[in-house]
């Protein structure tokens, strides 16, 4: 009970201080160095931000991988200069908005001390924190999906102006990566399964839709002037399909074989049918490859020490394991005490079983186990995992919590 009560004289305010200072710590302590798909985002965003567009360092123009990353960084190097800092700096307020957002969902659907709880949980997540010197597409993402959960919920707002939000936010989020795409039709889904008739969850389907399409627009239509194809964001669906569904893949990255295409979009479309060929001529590989997968994307939590160059530089072997090790007990004590709180909530059944919380976290656990592996493809259920975490440890505290 006690601990009750001391989460909810906590302030948010507070835990955001708390969560913004360890990122700035982490930041004082470890530069910037890009490696692996962060260096490229660095060069795609020069690249856009010199005028020479979205465009490999030999400055062909390219649609592989979604442009939002490296838009959103080219927006920060045309305000500041090409400077990691900003960078830095705007990782630091989204890292802290994510812990806000966690909040504020958890609040409007399980009350105070849970939401203060896994505002915590999430402040003080290595990973999280880990991620403010990276360039790459995980806080960006998480917080506009947390953002959409957000402004969906918002009764307050009236269903036309909430539609056009988060129809934005799920069309700006899948600019970033497109598995956010799915969301403008199960958002109205839940909400007809919720309260809505089927003709009001049709008209924010219809202004969803809208909205993105006015948003996705330009997009496609540089990228039809470029290589005279329809591509809504990117042409790496197929290939990553492809990556997790082929006759010597471990279900995780896979190189690609050396052969010439006319162009990037072609090339994603023939991966995209050899890899359906394959899923459809060996069911039992594919189920098979499904728990590789599970494993190779829930087993650990090290991406964020091993995609922060510089550490490599600044600390040995040891401790690098050190840090690997923290990370991934973090992530495991979470999981367990989430598994425990899933459990406590379909015992007591303070939310629908079709609720966006379980819904949106059910989504992106089996997104990858479907197409390719990796562990950083389970960020995204981090704050979920937070706020069922939270709950269940709280049900140990007091029974009856609501």
């Amino acid at each position: 009970m006690q601990v009750v009560n001391i989460l909810s004289k906590l302030s948010i305010v507070s835990i955001c201080l708390v969560a913004l200072t360890l990122r700035a710590i982490w930041a004082l302590l470890v530069s910037v160095e890009p490696v692996s798909d962060s260096f490229l985002y660095n060069v795609f965003a020069q690249n856009i931000a010199s005028g020479k567009g979205y465009a490999f360092p030999d400055g062909g123009l390219t649609v592989y991988w979604p442009v939002g990353t490296s838009a959103v960084y080219a927006t920060l190097y045309h305000l500041f200069g090409v400077s990691f800092l900003p960078i830095v700096l705007f990782n630091l307020v989204i890292g802290t908005a994510i812990v806000w957002l966690t909040y504020a969902i958890a609040l409007r659907y399980l009350g105070k001390p849970v939401a203060t709880f896994a505002a915590l949980i999430v402040a003080c997540w290595p990973i999280l924190i880990q991620f403010t010197t990276i360039l790459a597409s995980e806080l960006i993402f998480i917080f506009l999906i947390l953002a959409a959960i957000y402004v969906w919920g918002n009764k307050q707002c009236s269903p036309v102006l909430r539609a056009i939000v988060w129809g934005a936010l799920i069309c700006a989020a899948t600019y970033i990566r497109p598995t956010a795409l799915p969301l403008l039709l199960l958002f109205p889904l839940l909400s007809w399964l919720s309260e809505s008739t089927f003709k009001q969850s049709l008209i924010q389907l219809t202004i969803a839709l809208a909205t993105a399409a006015i948003l996705f627009a330009p997009w496609v239509y540089r990228n039809h002037l470029i290589f005279n194809q329809f591509v809504l964001v990117s042409a790496n669906g197929g290939v990553n399909l492809w990556m997790g569904n082929n006759p010597n893949t471990t279900g995780g990255y896979t190189e690609l074989p050396d052969i010439q295409f006319e162009n990037e979009v072609v090339r994603d479309h023939y991966y995209k049918q050899q890899a359906m060929e394959f899923i459809l001529e060996n069911p039992t590989s594919y189920l098979k490859l499904m728990l590789k997968r599970a494993v190779i994307t829930y087993k650990s939590e090290t991406i964020g020490i091993v995609w922060n160059g510089a550490l490599a530089k600044q600390l040995d072997s040891k401790r690098l394991l050190v840090l690997k090790l923290i990370s991934t007990v973090f992530w495991w004590l979470v999981v367990i005490a989430a598994c425990v709180g899933l459990y406590d909530l379909s015992r007591r059944k303070p939310l629908s079983w079709h609720h966006v919380l379980f819904a949106v976290s059910a989504f992106f656990f089996v997104f990858p186990l479907l197409t390719v592996a990796q562990d950083r493809y389970h960020l995204p259920l981090n704050p979920f995992l937070a706020m069922f975490a939270a709950y269940g440890l709280l049900q140990r505290f007091k029974p009856q919590l609501q």
